[in-house]
């Protein structure tokens, strides 16, 4: 594959589903280093969408649930075109834990610290309507964290926060990713519901 930078499809709004502005409010973490990249496999075609997210043996997705009417608030992705080797993209996904307690501190805000992620988000334009049968619902999850890993980039716990009422404001980030987003899409939005679902209890996979 060459490296050449071409506009291939036209820019212009999509009438027959108009796009949706947010996220869903459930989203999944799970800790890169339990990826299984080797067996990690692209939709044909495409070097945006991949068809599943292997985990090695134990590993699992955990939910995040958001609450109130803009979930995931301040999730976005930053292009900058400067890079000597080409241009990159940088994602931030900002989410509340909405508690404080020992095991909260121990299971989940500690490992934040040091630790590398990978998250899947719904959008809520999820492109159901694609003349090409290919494309309907492949708007639908996204991944940040594949390339580069999510790694913290602020947190706090304000005992006073109208937002957070002394829970955890936590921001993820993603720096210089090769591509301005990713999807996973196990060709239809059922059968990609089904693969969230499954990789919710520790894998088998040796």
């Amino acid at each position: 594959m060459n490296c050449d930078s071409f506009i291939k499809a036209r820019i212009e709004k999509n009438c027959a589903e108009p796009i949706t502005q947010g996220v869903e409010r459930t989203a999944w973490i799970g800790n890169r280093a339990q990826l299984d990249i080797a067996n990690l496999e692209f939709v044909e075609g495409s070097t945006n969408q991949v068809l599943n997210l292997p985990l090695i043996k134990g590993a699992q997705l955990y939910p995040i649930i958001q609450y109130g009417t803009k979930p995931f608030e301040g999730l976005k992705t930053d292009l900058d075109g400067s890079g000597k080797l080409g241009g990159t993209a940088s994602t931030e996904f900002p989410f509340i834990v909405p508690d404080n307690s020992p095991a909260v501190c121990e299971n989940i805000i500690d490992p934040l610290l040091d630790g590398e992620f990978f998250v899947i988000w719904q959008n809520r334009h999820k492109n159901l309507r694609a003349t090409n049968e290919a494309e309907r619902g492949a708007s639908a999850y996204q991944i940040a964290g594949l390339f580069n890993g999510l790694t913290l980039s602020a947190g706090s716990c304000e005992k006073y926060s109208d937002d957070t009422l002394s829970g955890w404001a936590i921001t993820l980030k993603e720096e210089k990713a090769p591509r301005s987003a990713m999807f996973l899409n196990a060709g239809s939005l059922a059968a990609t519901e089904a693969l969230i679902k499954t990789m919710l209890t520790p894998s088998a996979m040796e």
